[in-house]
């Protein structure tokens, strides 16, 4: 179902995300991403990132200044991708992508550098876009999770998702495909959540 016109004939429903965003949670920010954080990029890359990031193996410098460069013009129609920022310290990144507007629903993926892990971050910075795609006019959130990271399915729990089920062979991972459990958050039941940490 689509959000009726306005009486100037536009949707009243926003399609895009804001490039400049920036989100304050109670402990992290979500900001842009800037070429300076390019180091904190590559050295946040390590062997459980390359596990179960595609373009992780082999991850250079060179493609994590590429990385930074490109978040600096995003593409805000289709998503959104945000540095996790605790105490003033790269702890991750954190998006929005493959956004339909139409259908009102997009995927929310993230990542974390080592020593961010295990305090609750991501489940934090989760909510936080998650509520924020909610205010744009999302009606769903979905998050995917490889069958073997337990660690991304307990963020995604923590942060509200529902598991609806495995989908077989669904994306490649560095060592072949691999079937994902599927998450969302509806925004018609969505109440506001204080993810565990």
């Amino acid at each position: 179902m689509s959000t009726p016109p306005s009486a100037s004939g536009a949707s009243a429903r926003p399609s895009s995300f804001e490039p400049a965003l920036i989100l304050a949670t109670e402990r992290l920010v979500l900001r842009p991403f800037t070429v300076a954080d390019a180091e904190a990029v590559f050295e946040a890359v390590d062997d459980e990132v390359r596990r179960w990031m595609v373009w992780a193996p082999g991850y250079t410098r060179e493609q994590a200044r590429s990385y930074c460069a490109l978040q600096a013009h995003p593409y805000p129609d289709r998503g959104l991708v945000r540095a996790i920022s605790a105490g003033g310290r790269l702890a991750g990144s954190i998006g929005l992508d493959g956004a339909d507007w139409a259908a009102g629903r997009v995927e929310i993926g993230y990542w974390l550098a080592p020593w961010a892990r295990g305090r609750g971050y991501a489940a934090e910075a989760t909510v936080a876009l998650t509520e924020y795609a909610f205010g744009r006019g999302m009606s769903r959130v979905q998050l995917v999770a490889a069958v073997g990271n337990t660690a991304s399915q307990r963020t995604a729990e923590r942060a509200g998702f529902v598991r609806e089920g495995v989908l077989r062979s669904y994306q490649p991972i560095p060592s072949g495909r691999t079937d994902m459990v599927m998450y969302s958050r509806l925004a018609e039941s969505a109440e506001s959540v204080e993810p565990a940490r």
